[in-house]
């Protein structure tokens, strides 16, 4: 079966919860932990691959080689983030036809205007409407894969509210697989500093007035709520997209600091036990045994 196939087959069964990974290990760990779907974060990506911030800065090929070998890495579908596109429609349409070779299960493809910037960030743009549905078309036009999951997401919050809505509405109607909408912003406050039940009812009412499937736009739950929430909300897809990167860089930052200031990295370790302290186990989770074995099948006569 088809990673497209697979991905759509999990939407058809309810919310779809996928960890946003930024690497093929962080993709094989999530696969360990008995996830069905992955995100490929955009954010992650860029911060592990460049050690730069999410703007835009790989290019198409840069993405695309990366979410292969992700993709190589597990045999469960990825959803990616690729940004804009990577520039007009016959880039947008190219990046398709690529991800798509890559093994890539679908991917969210966003209207702003460049320079693109993660909505945490100032100075987000997004193009006009018929640019952003022209972006939509090629993508739909390329795409080779049926099964290949379109997801046409809108900066629109920088508008308005009802400029999400109607984006998003516009987007659906043009064919596209699922809308994610942003709304790091509604009536001049910031989402995510509103009351956890406010950022509820405004996720309702979002995917109330939205006429398809809706992506969560990443960020974590709201406090106290889970994603048992999220589903009962109406949301088709979810994803953490950068609750991995940030433990991880937590913990690499813990660690150096305790090799430089003590000399050892003894004290780390025993105040954070766990199986991938030791390295071979590590390399269990990299899939070791597999390599081994189709090793021995060449080797066993020697």
């Amino acid at each position: 079966m088809r990673m497209s196939t697979k991905l759509r087959a999990e939407l058809a069964k309810g919310l779809v919860v996928a960890p946003s990974c930024y690497d093929a290990l962080s993709a094989r760990l999530a696969q360990l932990a008995g996830f069905q779907a992955i995100h490929m974060t955009g954010l992650g990506v860029e911060a592990a691959q460049l050690g730069a911030p999410d703007l835009g800065l790989m290019t198409m090929s840069e993405i695309v080689q990366h979410a292969a070998r992700m993709a190589q890495a597990v045999t469960i579908p990825i959803l990616a983030d690729v940004d804009t596109g990577f520039g007009g429609v016959l880039n947008v349409g190219r990046t398709i036809q690529e991800m798509e070779r890559a093994g890539i299960a679908g991917v969210h493809l966003e209207d702003q205007a460049l320079p693109k910037h993660c909505p945490l960030l100032a100075g987000r743009k997004v193009v006009s409407r018929a640019e952003a549905i022209d972006r939509v078309k090629a993508a739909l036009d390329a795409r080779t894969d049926p099964d290949f999951v379109i997801v046409a997401r809108t900066d629109g919050d920088t508008i308005s509210f009802d400029e999400v809505v109607e984006r998003c509405n516009l987007f659906l109607e043009a064919g596209a697989d699922m809308v994610m909408p942003i709304i790091m912003q509604v009536d001049g406050k910031s989402y995510f500093g509103l009351p956890p039940e406010e950022q509820m009812a405004w996720a309702r009412k979002l995917i109330s007035q939205i006429k398809g499937p809706v992506m969560n736009m990443g960020g974590s739950p709201p406090p106290g709520h889970t994603v048992a929430d999220l589903a009962d909300a109406g949301y088709a897809f979810t994803m953490f997209a950068s609750s991995a990167l940030g433990v991880a860089a937590n913990a690499v930052a813990e660690i150096f600091r305790d090799i430089r200031e003590k000399g050892t990295d003894e004290h780390y370790l025993a105040a954070h036990p766990g199986p991938y302290n030791n390295p071979l186990e590590l390399m269990k989770a990299a899939r070791l045994d597999d390599y081994v074995a189709l090793e021995q099948r060449y080797t066993a006569t020697l």
